[in-house]
């Protein structure tokens, strides 16, 4: 069997500034700030995500990142600025407008919800079924048949996550690296355009880990735009086509993978000291965290 041949990268050539202009960029942000108090969480000039690229968006904790996902999949309300997705502006729509519009995310703690089956967590994600309203709810056969293409495609993607064994338990009883496969196929459901994964590889083993990443290349092999948040910088150089990154909640630097890693102020934003030493470290594995609201919590142990 021929081995898959990954896309051209689009971003070939494209300068590493924060800010620079992308080739076709499917999400822009412009003057995005939220603050907390006299915490200012996020303060994004400019961004642009390159549509069908993979792009990482990485930081010291607290610097914004899962904040600035929540601001742009409207799980939160910026104090200031606008971002465009597919060249429609998304300020002031609610979260559950902008994932029909395409533009859906995972958690950073996984959202399963525990006490239904796995495929009943995946058929709850379907868009467009009828029998979820009051006027045709009891009235089966006029949403039946969307009912079965919902539960085919459900067991579909559950099969490619290697997880359609479990479609019967209770989502409870699945282990955090299970979980994380569920949730990331469960936003498939509603077959978006760009995907945004908050830490998709927190808890999970190495084996897990390496199926995840599989499926996210997957996603760019089909067309599917990823922009993830990421702390293990061994992740991020294995699949990343671009790589953003964040400090304070504003944008530091931006650029190819290698680029980033070697970068000077990086590496200082890192580990928080000069590398006019010529040591030459790069960024590595950052502490595992929780965000709550505007600050990053570093997770016991």
């Amino acid at each position: 069997m021929a081995e898959s041949v990954a896309p051209p990268n689009p971003l070939e050539g494209i300068a590493p500034e924060p800010g620079v202009a992308k080739p076709d960029p499917i999400l822009v942000v412009d003057d995005l700030r939220r603050s907390f108090g006299g915490l200012t969480a996020v303060d994004v000039s400019h961004l642009e995500f390159q549509r069908g690229a993979i792009t990482a968006i990485i930081g010291p904790n607290g610097a914004g990142k899962t904040t600035f996902f929540n601001l742009v999949t409207g799980f939160d309300a910026p104090n200031d600025g606008n971002w465009r997705y597919d060249g429609r502006r998304l300020k002031g729509r609610g979260a559950h407008r902008i994932a029909r519009a395409g533009m859906v995310r995972t958690f950073q703690l996984t959202k399963t919800l525990a006490k239904l089956t796995v495929l009943d967590n995946m058929m709850l994600a379907a868009q467009g079924q009828g029998g979820e309203r009051i006027d045709r709810a009891l009235i089966r056969w006029s949403w039946a048949a969307r009912e079965e293409q919902i539960r085919v495609q459900a067991e579909a993607l559950l099969d490619e996550f290697g997880i359609a064994h479990m479609k019967d338990e209770y989502a409870g009883t699945l282990s955090g690296g299970q979980r994380k496969l569920l949730e990331m196929a469960r936003a498939l459901m509603a077959k978006p355009r760009l995907i945004m994964l908050d830490e998709p590889t927190a808890g999970v083993n190495p084996a897990l880990t390496q199926s995840l990443l599989e499926h996210v290349r997957g996603l760019r092999d089909q067309g599917v735009t990823v922009v993830f948040v990421e702390h293990d910088m061994d992740v991020v150089m294995d699949i990343s086509d671009w790589v953003v990154v964040m400090a304070q909640g504003a944008v530091l630097a931006e650029g190819p993978p290698v680029t980033v890693a070697s970068n000077p102020q990086v590496i200082e934003a890192y580990l928080g000291r000069s590398t006019s030493d010529g040591s030459g470290e790069t960024p590595g594995k950052e502490p595992r965290s929780r965000e709550t609201g505007d600050e990053q919590v570093p997770e016991d142990g």
